[in-house]
């Protein structure tokens, strides 16, 4: 009986061992040469007319006296469609085109000037392609960024993700969107979208480099040398939000819009939130936040958006000097600047509803809750629900303890 068992074990590895081998043997031939592929790391959509203009940047290994690195080149290609771009990648050096470490996709501005999805079907289409990657907008041509040389890391692509990472998100500084969430709201009651705007920033701000009168034409010249160096690597900076319906760019919000509306959609950790009264400018960290936002259906087919928002934060910095005592404890704040903190804010999101109302993005989610919970009123009400609401925001600061 033992040898039985023995003999049919053996039988069942080398059945798996065939049954392998067969696999890796008949799809090794159908693989392409892998010097023969290039890896896509990030991809531009720029247009012009009819014709989509893409940038891929791509990942080539170099050898150096340090060991093996990564080089990024961009190249550029044309279409009618994204996918036949791609294909001219490969009609131009020979190297076929893979996504799959594809991770930031920018949209330029006269891309978006039309349905972007015109572009984007293609990334949903591929399955390759994780629908975790980025998305981004920018003033002007994606190109361009792609071809900017990074600051700190080895390509453009790199430094521009970490702008949008996670750590962003969680501190206000960015409302990062994936190709999965932009796609979500675009197919959603709401037709609604927004994608950070990347934009390249100075390394260094100036400060007092202005010339004297004095100073000779070539010493200018040479300070003019050296600015121009500095501008040649920027860092980058995503702060403002662009506003998107139906596919197409409608609008933006300011640096300090996007940090009002991440303190409604987002959770919020270890964000700055700074206000000043008449004498003093006061920092507070966020520690946390919580939204509560529910739709009212009122009389003569109009709504409330009720946005009840609590924020939990301490004190971080003040612009004057306080004692030992009150700098060892950052959970007392002044009641005063909670105040100043809440009205401000309050404000703030207001401005956010408003400017996303007069575009007819819908952010808020205001279609949705209205399927949601109105869901017999819908039908009628779908294309002017969001012009008949109003925003009651209430905002409520508290101390860490």
């Amino acid at each position: 009986m033992h040898n039985v068992h023995v003999k049919n074990t053996i039988r069942y590895y080398v059945i798996l061992v065939v049954f392998l081998a067969f696999f890796f043997f008949s799809n090794g031939f159908g693989l392409i040469d892998v010097q023969k592929t290039a890896i896509v790391i990030a991809a531009g959509i720029d247009k012009e007319d009819d014709t989509f203009i893409l940038t891929s940047q791509i990942a080539i290994p170099q050898a150096s006296k340090q060991g093996k690195n990564t080089e990024a080149v961009q190249i550029v290609s044309r279409g009618k469609t994204v996918s036949d771009a791609f294909e001219e990648i490969n009609a131009k050096t020979g190297w076929y085109p893979k996504l799959v470490f594809c991770n930031l996709i920018i949209l330029g501005e006269n891309a978006a000037k039309e349905n972007v999805f015109e572009a984007l079907d293609f990334f949903l289409r591929d399955e390759y392609l994780t629908d975790n990657c980025l998305i981004a907008a920018c003033d002007g041509y994606a190109k361009d960024l792609l071809n900017t040389a990074a600051l700190v890391d080895s390509s453009s692509s790199l430094a521009m993700q970490k702008v949008l990472s996670a750590h962003a998100e969680r501190v206000g500084t960015v409302l990062p969107s994936t190709l999965r969430e932009f796609s979500i709201g675009y197919f959603s009651e709401s037709k609604s979208g927004r994608l950070p705007i990347l934009k390249k920033e100075p390394q260094q701000e100036q400060v007092g480099e202005t010339p004297q009168s004095g100073q000779s034409q070539d010493s200018q010249s040479q300070n003019g040398g050296q600015t121009e160096q500095k501008e040649d690597k920027p860092v980058f900076s995503a702060g403002e939000t662009a506003l998107f319906v139906h596919g197409k760019r409608v609008g933006k919000l300011t640096a300090e819009e996007t940090f009002a509306l991440s303190t409604v959609l987002s959770k919020l950790r270890l964000a700055s939130y700074s206000v000043e009264d008449e004498t003093t400018a006061c920092t507070f960290t966020v520690k946390q936040n919580g939204q509560k936002i529910k739709l009212k259906a009122n009389e003569k087919e109009t709504f409330t958006l009720k946005i009840d928002l609590t924020m939990t934060a301490g004190i971080s910095d003040l612009s004057k000097a306080q004692s030992i005592e009150e700098i060892s404890d950052a959970g007392k704040v002044p009641k005063e600047f909670f105040l100043i903190a809440e009205k401000k804010l309050e404000g703030e999101i207001q401005t956010v509803f408003e400017k996303c109302k007069a575009v007819g993005c819908d952010l808020f989610g205001v279609r949705e809750r209205l399927v949601k919970y109105e869901k017999h009123r819908y039908r009628d009400l779908q294309t002017s629900a969001l012009e008949h609401t109003r925003a009651e925001i209430n905002v409520h600061f508290q101390g860490i303890r």
